[in-house]
Formats: structure tokens, sequence, C-alpha cells
């Protein structure tokens, strides 16, 4: 490039900076010559080019439509946290009425079946006790509770695809139609046990989930829970 070409290009960039500066220093420029508005045109993503109303016009429609998709997507969200606070009040309201630990096991079954759309519940409770259906109680010192040594450490509920052996030891058998679960410590002063929410639809439990209400659910359980382990 010749100097000469140098020259134009630096007059240019020189001159295209002082037009940006002026508009910045004179906001109202444009609305005391609304007919230069109409001349102006400016490139559009087509490829065609349009008059600056006409971009303002489709950047405003754009912006618009953005915030009520964010203002739908917060309407839904608190929708769905109202239904969840309902069905904790609920579940709390039952568990209040359960006179021993078969009706606070059956009605955490029931509940979580029915209001969390839970395919499969599991119950396992550290301590001495009875097994029965839908509560499985384990010794201390059993070895397989090393499998949730970071549950308990944590203390917070994991969502997503369990490893084999969780899975094998919570679900058994039917651990193989188990796509997707999610693991609640439960515990007071001392670890209780484990709740386990299973469910064959793998996009239901995930990591990227919200776990403020299932902490909550946990809470509410080892409340119910805990004077009946020993």
């Amino acid at each position: 490039m010749t100097t000469s070409a140098h020259s134009n290009t630096d007059a240019k960039l020189i001159h295209e900076k002082q037009v940006e500066d002026y508009l910045w220093e004179n906001p109202d420029f444009f609305r005391n010559n609304l007919e230069l508005l109409e001349t102006l045109h400016v490139p559009h993503p087509s490829g065609v080019a349009i008059s600056l109303v006409e971009r303002q016009l489709s950047l405003f429609r754009e912006r618009n439509q953005l915030l009520e998709n964010r203002l739908h997507d917060l309407i839904s969200a608190a929708r769905e946290n109202e239904t969840l606070v309902s069905r904790l009040h609920h579940l709390a309201l039952e568990l209040m009425h359960a006179d021993c630990l078969d009706d606070a096991v059956a009605t955490c079954h029931d509940i979580l079946r029915g209001e969390f759309n839970a395919d499969n519940v599991v119950l396992r409770l550290i301590g001495e006790g009875e097994s029965s259906e839908g509560l499985h109680f384990i010794p201390a010192k059993d070895r397989s509770l090393k499998h949730f040594h970071a549950l308990f450490e944590k203390r917070t509920p994991i969502c997503g695809r369990l490893r084999p052996k969780q899975q094998l030891f919570l679900f058994g058998e039917r651990g193989t139609i188990i796509k997707s679960a999610v693991l609640i410590p439960l515990y007071e002063t001392r670890n209780i046990g484990v709740l386990a929410l299973g469910s064959e639809d793998v996009n239901r439990f995930h990591p990227g989930m919200g776990t403020l209400f299932i902490g909550y659910l946990g809470e509410l359980v080892s409340r119910a829970l805990a004077k009946y382990v020993s």
C-alpha cells in the first residue's frame, strides 16, 4: 500500500471517530434531524440493506421477545416452586400423623410416588431393625456404606446417573431399568440413612437440576424417621 493510500485510510478513520464522538456527545442529534434517519441504511443479517429506523424496530422486537421469554421462564419456575412447596407441606402434615416407623415409611412411598413422580422409592436406614418391603436396615459397620461416603460427607443430594455399585445396592434387580436417580442423605446429629428416588427417564434427574427443595425433602424425612432409628 502506498503512502497516499495510508494517508487516506487514516484520514477516514479519524473522520469516523469524530462523527462517533459527536453523536455520543449529542444524543439528541437524530431527534432533531428525523429526515436524516430515513436516508440512513445499515447492513442486515439477511444481506439486504435496510433503513436505520427499520433496523431499530427489528432490534426492539428481538429484545422484546427475549424479555418475554425470560418472563415466561420466571413465571414457569415460580409455578413449579409453588407446586413443590405445596407437596412438601402435604408430606410434612402426613408424616406428623404417622404413629410408627411403618406408617412413616408408607407415607414416604405413597407421596413420593404419587406426587413427586418417582418410579422407585428406596429407604436404607443405618442401624438394627427388621427390614420390610420398601425399607431395609444396614448395620453401621456394613462395608456397602463406603459407596456413600461422599454423600454423607457433603450432606447434599446427588442427582443423575449412579455408579453401578450404588445402583445395585439400592435398587437391586430393578437397577437395570433405573436411568436416573437422586440420592438424599438422611441425618440429624448422626447419619440416619439414604433416601433414593429412581426414574426410568434418563432426563428426570440430572446433575444440573436444583437441589434446594430436594434438600428440604431430606430434612423432613430425616426428622420423621430419626426417632425410630437406634
